[in-house]
Protein backbone atom coordinates (compact mmCIF):
# COMPACT_ATOMS: atom_id res chain seq x y z
CA UNK A 1 0.00 0.00 0.00
CA UNK A 2 1.19 3.78 -0.72
CA UNK A 3 2.74 5.13 1.71
CA UNK A 4 -0.22 7.99 1.26
CA UNK A 5 -2.80 5.47 1.39
CA UNK A 6 -1.74 4.39 4.48
CA UNK A 7 -1.54 7.91 6.33
CA UNK A 8 -5.43 8.00 4.60
CA UNK A 9 -6.34 4.51 6.30
CA UNK A 10 -4.62 6.38 10.14
CA UNK A 11 -6.68 9.06 9.52
CA UNK A 12 -10.07 7.45 9.50
CA UNK A 13 -8.85 5.09 12.55
CA UNK A 14 -8.40 8.33 14.52
CA UNK A 15 -12.13 9.48 13.31
CA UNK A 16 -13.59 6.26 13.87
CA UNK A 17 -11.41 5.74 17.33
CA UNK A 18 -13.18 9.43 18.14
CA UNK A 19 -16.85 8.41 17.53
CA UNK A 20 -16.57 10.27 14.12
CA UNK A 21 -18.61 7.88 12.05
CA UNK A 22 -20.26 10.87 9.56
CA UNK A 23 -16.14 12.45 9.01
CA UNK A 24 -15.26 8.27 8.39
CA UNK A 25 -17.46 7.80 5.95
CA UNK A 26 -16.95 11.44 4.01
CA UNK A 27 -13.30 11.25 4.09
CA UNK A 28 -13.33 7.30 2.81
CA UNK A 29 -15.97 6.85 0.47
CA UNK A 30 -14.48 8.94 -2.69
CA UNK A 31 -10.89 6.70 -2.44
CA UNK A 32 -12.65 3.13 -3.19
CA UNK A 33 -10.38 2.92 -6.08
CA UNK A 34 -7.56 2.71 -3.78
CA UNK A 35 -8.30 0.34 -1.55
CA UNK A 36 -10.19 -2.02 -3.41
CA UNK A 37 -8.65 -5.33 -1.16
CA UNK A 38 -8.13 -3.55 2.03
CA UNK A 39 -9.94 -5.15 4.91
CA UNK A 40 -9.40 -2.07 7.12
CA UNK A 41 -10.70 0.38 4.29
CA UNK A 42 -14.12 -1.47 4.20
CA UNK A 43 -14.38 -2.61 7.56
CA UNK A 44 -14.50 1.67 8.93
CA UNK A 45 -16.85 1.91 6.26
CA UNK A 46 -18.97 -0.87 7.27
CA UNK A 47 -18.88 0.14 10.90
CA UNK A 48 -19.32 3.77 10.21
CA UNK A 49 -22.34 3.34 8.42
CA UNK A 50 -23.99 0.63 11.16
CA UNK A 51 -23.08 3.44 13.87
CA UNK A 52 -24.89 6.05 11.88
CA UNK A 53 -28.31 4.16 11.20
CA UNK A 54 -27.38 3.20 7.58
CA UNK A 55 -28.12 -0.59 7.69
CA UNK A 56 -27.68 -1.35 3.53
CA UNK A 57 -24.40 0.82 3.93
CA UNK A 58 -23.54 -1.30 6.87
CA UNK A 59 -24.01 -4.44 5.08
CA UNK A 60 -22.32 -4.19 1.81
CA UNK A 61 -18.89 -2.73 3.12
CA UNK A 62 -18.73 -5.44 5.95
CA UNK A 63 -19.95 -8.02 3.42
CA UNK A 64 -17.43 -6.65 1.38
CA UNK A 65 -14.13 -6.88 4.16
CA UNK A 66 -15.14 -10.33 4.77
CA UNK A 67 -14.89 -11.48 1.10
CA UNK A 68 -11.37 -10.15 1.06
CA UNK A 69 -10.33 -11.70 4.83
CA UNK A 70 -12.60 -13.78 7.96
CA UNK A 71 -12.08 -11.48 10.72
CA UNK A 72 -13.85 -11.62 13.98
CA UNK A 73 -15.16 -7.67 14.11
CA UNK A 74 -16.59 -7.75 10.84
CA UNK A 75 -18.14 -10.82 11.83
CA UNK A 76 -19.69 -9.53 14.76
CA UNK A 77 -20.60 -6.45 13.21
CA UNK A 78 -22.55 -8.38 10.47
CA UNK A 79 -24.20 -9.83 12.74
CA UNK A 80 -25.96 -6.80 14.01
CA UNK A 81 -27.10 -5.89 10.92
CA UNK A 82 -28.71 -9.10 10.10
CA UNK A 83 -30.28 -9.13 13.76
CA UNK A 84 -31.19 -5.21 12.46
CA UNK A 85 -33.04 -7.44 9.72
CA UNK A 86 -34.56 -9.90 11.87
CA UNK A 87 -32.72 -12.08 9.79
CA UNK A 88 -32.09 -14.63 12.93
CA UNK A 89 -31.10 -17.66 10.94
CA UNK A 90 -28.44 -15.84 9.54
CA UNK A 91 -27.32 -13.67 12.36
CA UNK A 92 -27.41 -17.40 13.79
CA UNK A 93 -25.02 -18.99 11.37
CA UNK A 94 -22.90 -16.22 11.66
CA UNK A 95 -21.79 -16.55 14.85
CA UNK A 96 -21.49 -20.25 14.91
CA UNK A 97 -18.85 -19.67 12.19
CA UNK A 98 -17.37 -16.75 13.84
CA UNK A 99 -17.13 -19.03 17.39
CA UNK A 100 -15.29 -21.46 15.07
CA UNK A 101 -12.81 -18.94 13.67
CA UNK A 102 -12.24 -17.33 17.31
CA UNK A 103 -13.79 -19.67 20.02
CA UNK A 104 -12.96 -17.49 22.70
CA UNK A 105 -15.04 -14.56 21.67
CA UNK A 106 -16.88 -13.30 24.39
CA UNK A 107 -19.44 -11.17 22.29
CA UNK A 108 -19.92 -13.77 19.99
CA UNK A 109 -20.49 -16.39 22.80
CA UNK A 110 -23.05 -13.64 24.60
CA UNK A 111 -24.98 -12.83 21.12
CA UNK A 112 -25.40 -16.81 21.11
CA UNK A 113 -27.24 -16.58 24.25
CA UNK A 114 -29.23 -14.05 23.98
CA UNK A 115 -30.84 -15.51 20.80
CA UNK A 116 -31.20 -18.82 22.28
CA UNK A 117 -33.70 -17.00 24.75
CA UNK A 118 -35.19 -15.19 21.89
CA UNK A 119 -39.09 -15.67 22.15
CA UNK A 120 -40.39 -13.36 19.37
CA UNK A 121 -38.04 -11.64 16.48
CA UNK A 122 -39.32 -8.44 17.47
CA UNK A 123 -37.37 -8.45 20.56
CA UNK A 124 -34.46 -7.58 18.69
CA UNK A 125 -35.71 -4.17 18.22
CA UNK A 126 -35.22 -3.86 21.90
CA UNK A 127 -31.57 -4.40 21.78
CA UNK A 128 -31.26 -1.36 19.42
CA UNK A 129 -33.15 0.94 21.58
CA UNK A 130 -31.83 0.21 25.03
CA UNK A 131 -27.76 0.64 23.83
CA UNK A 132 -27.52 -3.49 24.48
CA UNK A 133 -26.77 -4.12 21.56
CA UNK A 134 -23.24 -2.53 21.89
CA UNK A 135 -22.65 -5.15 24.29
CA UNK A 136 -21.64 -7.58 20.90
CA UNK A 137 -20.28 -5.13 18.86
CA UNK A 138 -16.43 -5.10 18.42
CA UNK A 139 -14.60 -2.42 20.51
CA UNK A 140 -13.93 1.22 18.96
CA UNK A 141 -10.68 1.29 20.45
CA UNK A 142 -9.29 4.06 23.45
CA UNK A 143 -11.08 6.68 23.51
CA UNK A 144 -9.81 10.09 24.84
CA UNK A 145 -12.79 12.37 26.11
CA UNK A 146 -12.41 16.30 24.62
CA UNK A 147 -12.59 17.41 27.51
CA UNK A 148 -9.48 16.22 29.42
CA UNK A 149 -7.91 16.31 25.63
CA UNK A 150 -8.32 20.69 25.73
CA UNK A 151 -7.35 20.14 29.28
CA UNK A 152 -4.10 18.79 28.23
CA UNK A 153 -3.71 21.40 25.64
CA UNK A 154 -4.33 24.43 27.63
CA UNK A 155 -1.90 23.70 30.16
CA UNK A 156 0.61 22.88 27.40
CA UNK A 157 -0.37 26.05 25.59
CA UNK A 158 -0.05 28.21 28.79
CA UNK A 159 3.15 27.02 29.25
CA UNK A 160 4.30 27.93 25.67
CA UNK A 161 2.93 31.30 25.77
CA UNK A 162 4.42 31.69 29.56
CA UNK A 163 7.84 31.20 28.12
CA UNK A 164 7.79 32.65 24.73
CA UNK A 165 5.00 35.05 24.67
CA UNK A 166 7.77 38.04 22.94
CA UNK A 167 8.06 35.32 19.99
CA UNK A 168 4.97 34.71 19.90
CA UNK A 169 3.85 38.48 19.35
CA UNK A 170 6.35 38.91 16.96
CA UNK A 171 5.35 35.96 14.59
CA UNK A 172 1.79 36.76 14.92
CA UNK A 173 2.72 40.54 13.82
CA UNK A 174 4.95 38.90 11.39
CA UNK A 175 1.88 36.78 9.54
CA UNK A 176 -0.46 39.75 9.93
CA UNK A 177 1.31 41.23 7.84
CA UNK A 178 1.78 38.45 4.75
CA UNK A 179 -0.39 38.23 1.96
CA UNK A 180 -1.19 35.24 -0.24
CA UNK A 181 1.16 34.56 -2.82
CA UNK A 182 -0.83 35.69 -6.31
CA UNK A 183 -2.68 38.75 -4.80
CA UNK A 184 -0.38 40.90 -6.72
CA UNK A 185 -2.33 40.06 -10.25
CA UNK A 186 -5.29 41.67 -8.28
CA UNK A 187 -3.73 45.03 -7.01
CA UNK A 188 -4.12 47.99 -8.92
CA UNK A 189 -1.50 50.70 -9.89
CA UNK A 190 -2.89 51.93 -13.21
CA UNK A 191 -4.39 55.56 -13.41
CA UNK A 192 -8.39 55.55 -13.22
CA UNK A 193 -8.60 56.56 -16.65
CA UNK A 194 -6.75 53.60 -17.87
CA UNK A 195 -8.77 50.72 -16.14
CA UNK A 196 -11.47 51.10 -18.80
CA UNK A 197 -11.78 49.96 -22.41
CA UNK A 198 -14.11 51.99 -24.55
CA UNK A 199 -14.79 49.41 -27.40
CA UNK A 200 -17.02 46.83 -27.65
CA UNK A 201 -20.19 45.43 -26.00
CA UNK A 202 -19.67 43.74 -22.57
CA UNK A 203 -22.33 42.21 -19.75
CA UNK A 204 -21.18 44.71 -17.38
CA UNK A 205 -20.85 47.81 -18.04
CA UNK A 206 -18.50 49.84 -14.83
CA UNK A 207 -17.06 52.61 -14.18
CA UNK A 208 -13.48 53.58 -12.76
CA UNK A 209 -14.41 53.43 -9.49
CA UNK A 210 -16.68 50.29 -9.44
CA UNK A 211 -13.61 48.12 -11.38
CA UNK A 212 -11.46 49.56 -8.60
CA UNK A 213 -13.69 48.79 -5.93
CA UNK A 214 -14.46 44.97 -7.80
CA UNK A 215 -10.67 44.53 -7.50
CA UNK A 216 -10.22 45.25 -4.34
CA UNK A 217 -12.73 42.40 -3.37
CA UNK A 218 -11.20 40.23 -5.27
CA UNK A 219 -7.90 41.29 -3.71
CA UNK A 220 -9.38 40.68 -0.15
CA UNK A 221 -11.45 37.97 -1.14
CA UNK A 222 -8.73 35.86 -2.10
CA UNK A 223 -6.38 37.02 0.97
CA UNK A 224 -9.06 35.63 2.87
CA UNK A 225 -8.77 32.16 1.12
CA UNK A 226 -12.73 32.89 -0.02
CA UNK A 227 -11.61 30.98 -3.53
CA UNK A 228 -15.27 30.19 -4.68
CA UNK A 229 -16.47 34.34 -4.09
CA UNK A 230 -12.95 35.18 -6.23
CA UNK A 231 -14.21 32.41 -9.18
CA UNK A 232 -17.24 34.51 -9.46
CA UNK A 233 -15.61 38.00 -9.08
CA UNK A 234 -13.06 36.91 -12.02
CA UNK A 235 -15.99 35.86 -14.25
CA UNK A 236 -17.74 39.06 -13.78
CA UNK A 237 -14.39 40.94 -14.45
CA UNK A 238 -13.78 38.53 -17.66
CA UNK A 239 -17.35 39.74 -18.94
CA UNK A 240 -16.97 43.41 -18.02
CA UNK A 241 -15.22 46.35 -19.70
CA UNK A 242 -11.95 46.32 -17.53
CA UNK A 243 -9.20 46.97 -19.78
CA UNK A 244 -7.85 43.67 -21.43
CA UNK A 245 -4.69 44.00 -20.15
CA UNK A 246 -5.72 44.32 -16.59
CA UNK A 247 -8.48 41.66 -17.51
CA UNK A 248 -5.62 39.02 -18.61
CA UNK A 249 -3.86 39.81 -15.37
CA UNK A 250 -6.46 38.98 -13.17
CA UNK A 251 -6.95 35.78 -15.11
CA UNK A 252 -4.08 34.26 -13.69
CA UNK A 253 -5.20 34.20 -10.83
CA UNK A 254 -7.24 31.27 -11.23
CA UNK A 255 -4.16 29.18 -11.42
CA UNK A 256 -3.52 29.84 -7.69
CA UNK A 257 -7.08 28.64 -6.36
CA UNK A 258 -7.79 25.40 -4.60
CA UNK A 259 -10.37 23.18 -5.41
CA UNK A 260 -12.76 23.16 -1.63
CA UNK A 261 -13.54 19.34 -0.14
CA UNK A 262 -16.13 19.23 3.12
CA UNK A 263 -13.58 20.24 5.48
CA UNK A 264 -13.08 23.78 3.74
CA UNK A 265 -15.79 24.45 1.76
CA UNK A 266 -17.26 27.96 1.91
CA UNK A 267 -19.21 30.81 0.54
CA UNK A 268 -21.99 28.14 -1.19
CA UNK A 269 -24.34 29.21 -4.04
CA UNK A 270 -27.68 28.01 -4.15
CA UNK A 271 -29.27 26.33 -6.64
CA UNK A 272 -32.00 29.77 -7.52
CA UNK A 273 -28.36 32.07 -7.65
CA UNK A 274 -26.71 29.55 -10.13
CA UNK A 275 -30.05 29.01 -12.05
CA UNK A 276 -30.56 32.62 -12.88
CA UNK A 277 -26.98 33.79 -14.28
CA UNK A 278 -25.32 30.75 -15.09
CA UNK A 279 -22.36 32.40 -16.83
CA UNK A 280 -21.31 34.21 -14.01
CA UNK A 281 -21.37 30.91 -11.59
CA UNK A 282 -19.24 29.16 -14.37
CA UNK A 283 -16.25 27.62 -12.41
CA UNK A 284 -17.46 28.19 -9.26
CA UNK A 285 -18.24 25.17 -6.83
CA UNK A 286 -21.70 24.35 -5.27
CA UNK A 287 -22.36 22.40 -2.28
CA UNK A 288 -25.96 21.06 -2.83
CA UNK A 289 -27.85 18.37 -1.36
CA UNK A 290 -30.44 15.96 -3.18
CA UNK A 291 -31.48 12.68 -4.38
CA UNK A 292 -30.23 10.60 -7.34
CA UNK A 293 -32.24 9.91 -10.68
CA UNK A 294 -31.29 8.31 -14.17
CA UNK A 295 -28.14 6.67 -12.69
CA UNK A 296 -25.82 6.04 -15.12
CA UNK A 297 -22.47 3.90 -14.24
CA UNK A 298 -19.66 3.70 -17.18
CA UNK A 299 -15.99 2.62 -17.03
CA UNK A 300 -14.47 5.96 -16.61
CA UNK A 301 -17.23 7.89 -15.17
CA UNK A 302 -20.99 7.88 -13.36
CA UNK A 303 -23.86 10.31 -14.49
CA UNK A 304 -27.09 11.14 -12.87
CA UNK A 305 -29.33 13.71 -12.27
CA UNK A 306 -29.64 15.68 -9.06
CA UNK A 307 -32.97 16.37 -8.04
CA UNK A 308 -31.41 19.14 -5.95
CA UNK A 309 -33.59 20.19 -3.01
CA UNK A 310 -35.37 16.64 -3.17
CA UNK A 311 -33.43 14.69 -0.12
CA UNK A 312 -36.15 15.65 1.76
CA UNK A 313 -38.75 13.99 -0.05
CA UNK A 314 -40.40 17.13 -0.27
CA UNK A 315 -39.26 20.01 -2.99
CA UNK A 316 -37.78 19.69 -6.20
CA UNK A 317 -35.90 22.97 -6.73
CA UNK A 318 -34.42 21.79 -9.98
CA UNK A 319 -32.93 18.49 -12.01
CA UNK A 320 -29.19 19.05 -12.63
CA UNK A 321 -26.73 16.03 -14.63
CA UNK A 322 -23.93 15.41 -12.82
CA UNK A 323 -20.90 13.70 -13.64
CA UNK A 324 -18.61 12.05 -11.43
CA UNK A 325 -15.22 10.73 -12.33
CA UNK A 326 -14.01 8.68 -9.23
CA UNK A 327 -15.62 5.53 -7.85
CA UNK A 328 -18.68 5.54 -5.42
CA UNK A 329 -21.26 3.32 -4.62
CA UNK A 330 -24.68 5.02 -5.82
CA UNK A 331 -28.02 3.39 -5.95
CA UNK A 332 -31.27 5.72 -7.58
CA UNK A 333 -33.07 7.60 -4.99
CA UNK A 334 -29.89 8.02 -3.02
CA UNK A 335 -30.38 10.68 -1.00
CA UNK A 336 -26.81 12.74 -1.22
CA UNK A 337 -24.70 15.88 -0.83
CA UNK A 338 -22.29 17.15 -3.37
CA UNK A 339 -19.32 19.45 -3.91
CA UNK A 340 -19.30 19.96 -7.40
CA UNK A 341 -18.19 22.51 -10.11
CA UNK A 342 -20.19 24.45 -12.00
CA UNK A 343 -20.39 24.52 -16.00
CA UNK A 344 -22.77 26.96 -17.16
CA UNK A 345 -23.53 28.80 -20.41
CA UNK A 346 -26.23 30.69 -22.52
CA UNK A 347 -26.15 27.25 -24.64
CA UNK A 348 -27.96 24.97 -22.17
CA UNK A 349 -28.84 24.23 -18.52
CA UNK A 350 -26.49 24.51 -15.63
CA UNK A 351 -24.53 21.35 -15.75
CA UNK A 352 -21.73 19.93 -12.19
CA UNK A 353 -18.69 18.16 -12.09
CA UNK A 354 -18.35 16.41 -9.14
CA UNK A 355 -15.59 16.47 -6.89
CA UNK A 356 -16.81 15.04 -3.65
CA UNK A 357 -19.61 12.75 -2.18
CA UNK A 358 -21.38 11.94 0.92
CA UNK A 359 -24.71 9.80 1.60
CA UNK A 360 -26.79 11.34 3.99
CA UNK A 361 -27.91 9.28 6.31
CA UNK A 362 -31.07 8.81 7.81
CA UNK A 363 -30.32 10.77 10.68
CA UNK A 364 -29.43 13.49 8.77
CA UNK A 365 -32.73 13.57 6.65
CA UNK A 366 -34.75 13.23 10.54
Amino acid sequence: MKRSSARNLAKANRLFRRRKYTQVITFLEPQVFLYRESYRYYYLLGMSCLHTGDFAGAFSYLQRALDIEEKPDAMLGLGVVLLRRRHIDQALRNYLDLLDLDNHNRRAQRALKWLRNLEDPDEVVEWFEDRRIRKILPSTGIYVPAWFTYSVAAIVLATVLFFSVRAGVERFTSFRRETRPGVELVTLTERPESLLDEDGDYRYELTSREVERLFSEVEGYFNEHRDNMVRRELNRIAASNANPRIKARAELLRDYLQTPDFSTFQDNFTYRQVDADPRLYDGTYVRWQGRVANLDVGEESIRFDLLVGYHTGQVVEGIVPVELRFAVVLENNNPLEVIARVRGDEEGPIRLQGTSVRILSQRELN
